[in-house]
């Protein structure tokens, strides 16, 4: 599917627009089973492997042509057009069939001012028509509620979709296109707080951040995106991964705490914000944080994790005697071996959960020659942690 802009076009808003308008009708039938549209191979984008991505950029190719590109990757039907501003905003589409060329059907509309965000919905719903395709997609609602916000939401893709090409070639033009798209996101969320295009484009943003290390170059966005949508908990939740991830501590409490008041957070999630408590010496509510866990959490693995944490800050000589011990179980020094019991006794003692324990116990019995109790605390360090059970098989089979 090749959309482009037509005419002399001097502003460049009209490329920006045309290409990703074409962009939001891909991503509005995406995981539809009646109807798959899909845009153009033509120029690949970074990725590695099966994740390689391709795209179409600014181009409007006739409908021999269209066809010929669509007939390449197995498609039944080409979609070509173009968005204007010479003479008049207008936008002109046509469904090419496949192999043959002709056009089947034929989408003409003149853009209102101010109504540039009815244009795809419009467009979504010439083509579900056109092709007979029996999709239950809303083709009716239009990503946003006025052009201001759909305007910025194209030119905010368009210069994602720049960094994103950029990022291994010219990292310096990348990070400067990562900044373009960040701003104009932020301004598209102030002009319409209530879209859930923009949030989700934003959060998508937010994650590519994380991943590529570039979290202070969207955080605006992201909390322009929090301020706009108080309500939202995942614009909180990504604001607060956001922040943590970057080393703002207490930013990222206050984010993570907003979302976890308007949705609770995944265990694992309270885990990190009470290591964060941690890290800035509030162990009173750290403790208090990991003890819900410990309660509600139906995850074991993350319950053990928590159950770790609060053993430290219990009692930081018992973590201390984990560690010991554990290194001791695991040289395999028989010298030593009371010692480690020992310790693996106390830490067990203050908490019967501790996985860790179990299997350290497991390795002191292993080292005496006892397979039954070796095998009764591999299963007991199991069956508090699950994810226990790669190192007891390492153990079993021995080096």
């Amino acid at each position: 599917m090749p959309f482009g802009s037509g005419g002399d076009e001097r502003d460049p808003r009209v490329g920006q627009w045309a290409r990703q308008l074409a962009r939001r009708l891909v991503e509005r039938f995406s995981g539809d089973e009646a109807i798959d549209v899909r845009p153009l191979i033509l120029v690949a984008a970074p990725g590695s492997g099966a994740e390689t991505g391709y795209l179409v950029i600014g181009s409007a190719p006739g409908a021999l042509k269209a066809a010929e590109y669509a007939s390449a990757v197995g498609a039944t039907h080409a979609l070509t057009g173009a968005y204007s501003e010479s003479g008049g905003r207008r936008v002109a589409a046509d469904l090419v069939d496949v192999p043959g060329g002709g056009v089947a059907a034929s989408f003409r509309r003149e853009v209102a001012p101010g109504a540039l965000q009815a244009v795809e919905p419009a467009l979504a719903a010439w083509l579900r028509d056109a092709t007979g395709a029996p999709t239950e997609r809303d083709v009716a609602t239009a990503a946003t509620a006025n052009e201001a916000g759909y305007a910025a939401l194209l030119e905010a893709m368009d210069a994602e979709l720049d960094a994103t090409l950029l990022r291994r070639g010219d990292p310096r033009a990348a990070a400067a296109a990562l900044e373009r798209a960040a701003g104009r996101y932020a301004t598209a969320i102030r002009a319409d707080p209530a879209s859930t295009a923009i949030e989700e484009h934003v959060l998508v943003l937010a994650a590519g951040a994380i991943e590529n290390d570039e979290q202070q170059v969207v955080l605006p966005a992201l909390e322009a995106l929090a301020e706009a949508a108080p309500r939202s908990w995942r614009a909180h939740y990504m604001l607060g991964e956001l922040r943590r991830t970057s080393g703002d501590v207490g930013g990222a409490i206050v984010a993570l705490e907003h979302s976890d008041a308007l949705r609770p957070l995944r265990g694992s999630d309270a885990v990190a914000l009470a290591r964060l408590y941690v890290a800035t010496g509030a162990p009173a509510v750290a403790g208090s944080r990991l003890r819900r866990v410990i309660a509600a959490e139906s995850d074991r693995a993350v319950v053990a994790t928590a159950r770790r944490l609060r053993l430290g800050l219990k009692d930081a000589s018992l973590e201390r005697d984990l560690e010991r011990a554990g290194e001791i179980a695991v040289s395999g020094d028989a010298s030593r071996a009371d010692e480690a019991e020992a310790a693996f006794a106390r830490v067990l003692a203050a908490d019967p959960e501790v996985w860790e324990a179990h299997f350290g116990r497991g390795l002191l019995a292993r080292m005496r020659g006892d397979a039954a109790a070796a095998e009764a605390a591999f299963r007991r360090a199991v069956e508090i942690d699950p994810d226990a059970a790669e190192l007891v098989e390492e153990v079993r089979r021995g080096p």
